[in-house]
């Protein structure tokens, strides 16, 4: 079985960073809105992955423009604890799948051969 071509992208715009995830089957959005973060760290804490970390604490604390929160696009597992534990909702995950049509097909192909 061929190895599932997984796609990792990081954007920012604004006071949002933009992680992104991308199969064949669905794109992942998760939205760090790092103006919403308190810096309480338990993202940081709960992250099964270990793909959160804190941010550049005295530069925060000095006022500097910086995440309280820093994400590690490689390790990040889209699972969203994240999303479902932080407390300011600084988080936020959306699933979009993404060609409905052509995995229907695959989907009808794969019964036509199994019925032959």
């Amino acid at each position: 079985m061929a190895m599932m071509e997984i796609e990792k992208e990081m954007d920012v715009q604004d006071s949002h960073i933009l992680a992104r995830q991308r199969t064949k089957e669905r794109e992942i959005l998760l939205d760090y809105d790092y103006k919403k973060c308190a810096g309480c760290s338990i993202c940081v804490a709960l992250c099964p992955k270990k793909a959160l970390q804190e941010g550049p604490l005295q530069e925060i604390a000095k006022g500097l423009d910086a995440p309280p929160v820093l994400i590690d696009l490689d390790a990040c597992a889209f699972c969203g604890m994240c999303v479902n534990f932080c407390p300011t909702k600084a988080f936020r995950m959306t699933v979009a799948e993404i060609a409905a049509k052509e995995n229907k097909e695959a989907v009808h192909a794969s019964d036509a051969e199994a019925q032959a």
